[in-house]
């Protein structure tokens, strides 16, 4: 007669597993440690690229290549964690920054002040009153791209210094002191003072989250 299958058993040295307690989180890996940074205006090209072409295809080709180039640069000199990268590539799949409480008049009051602009001055109104177009200027309703405009022609700096992981420990500050203007407004003083005009139009269009529009980097 043919006896039962005997039920398994762990091996006598195994570990047992243990449940996780109410409030208990699981534990992961440690993420991989890079050995370095690259400068943010390496993502500004991309952003660029992506923002001219619209068609999704094409979108997927151009990110695939500029990913396969940037990835075996990265591995090599940086290391394997890509997730700072990612960040900025895509904040808003970001969930572990909140939101900043920056909206473009806070945005323009904060850059009349410490680039320093008068408040009679044509370009602190053009800040203010960035979804009104003028005869002189006709771009509306894209307070990143009037920035941009209003910056250029005042910024002394050619060549940005903030590197990928400085920008993200930035932004993580903003998001940390929101409804703080005056530290807020302090940093932005150093993204002012470290980074060239066009990196700002993109940090501020991230800040502003105006994805679904010229800056959606949904692909």
């Amino acid at each position: 007669m043919m006896q039962p299958t005997p039920a398994p058993s762990s091996a006598p040295n195994s570990p047992k597993l243990q449940p996780l307690g109410q409030n208990e989180e699981p534990s992961y890996p440690a993420p991989p440690q890079n050995m370095g940074s690259a400068p943010f205006g390496i993502l500004v090209g991309l952003f660029e690229k992506l923002q001219n072409e619209r068609k999704h295809d094409r979108r997927k080709k151009l990110i695939d290549a500029w990913f396969n180039a940037f990835w075996q640069h990265w591995r090599d000199e940086k290391g394997h964690d890509l997730y700072p990268v990612l960040r900025l590539i895509l904040p808003q799949k970001d969930r572990e920054r909140a939101v900043y409480g920056l909206k473009e008049k806070n945005l323009a009051k904060t850059y009349i002040k410490l680039i320093p602009l008068g408040m009679r001055d044509p370009d602190a109104i053009r800040l203010l009153n960035w979804k009104k177009p003028t005869e002189r200027d006709k771009t509306s309703g894209d307070f990143p791209t009037v920035l941009f405009e209003v910056v250029s022609k005042r910024s002394s700096v050619i060549e940005g210094s903030l590197s990928i992981d400085e920008l993200n420990d930035i932004l993580d500050d903003l998001s940390k002191n929101m409804g703080k203007q005056e530290v807020q407004s302090r940093i932005l003083q150093r993204v002012y003072n470290r980074t060239t005009a066009e990196e700002q139009r993109w940090i501020d269009a991230s800040l502003l989250t105006v994805y679904g529009s010229d800056y959606d980097f949904e692909i």
